[in-house]
């Protein structure tokens, strides 16, 4: 990803994770956009050169216009190495192409380079869309958060 296309993904990251942030939480956007940033900040302290983090476009044939990103970090959990996918996402114009199961086969090629024992994702509850692929791809889910209004 170029430095270009990156501060654009990022933009697109921040707003998309802080809408369903804001709607999950029952909070102002406002605030959520500046969780999105602070988190991306410390996550991406220095951007596509963050050590740990890489990158990837999906580009249109023929015009190579971007239509996709994919955001992986590796990290150590429990003493093993750990792939998280922190953002992926197909342009809706784009989707139902199987891009996205090209980009979750490539999340597991570059997890198995870097010798990583496990994938990890996190998925708002709404995006049913994203369940359905990550499912069929054999992940299963972990945790439940819950809550009530008061």
């Amino acid at each position: 990803m170029s430095a270009e296309t990156f501060e654009s993904f990022k933009q697109d990251s921040q707003t998309e994770y802080a809408t369903n942030l804001a709607s999950v939480e029952d909070i102002p956007i406002e605030v959520a956009l500046k969780n999105a940033s602070e988190q991306f900040d410390k996550l991406v302290p220095t951007g596509t050169d963050t050590q740990g983090q890489s990158f990837f476009d999906v580009l249109e044939t023929g015009s190579s216009k971007p239509v996709g990103y994919l955001w992986l970090g590796i990290q150590n959990r429990f003493d093993r190495k750990v792939v998280s996918i922190n953002d992926i996402t197909i342009n809706p114009a784009y989707r139902g192409r199987g891009l996205g199961k090209s980009l979750m086969k490539l999340a597991e090629e570059e997890a198995l380079k870097a010798g990583a024992a496990r994938i990890r994702l996190h998925v708002f509850h709404s995006n049913d869309i994203a369940k359905r692929l990550y499912l069929s791809m054999g992940f299963v889910p972990t945790n439940l958060d819950m809550r009530k209004d008061l």
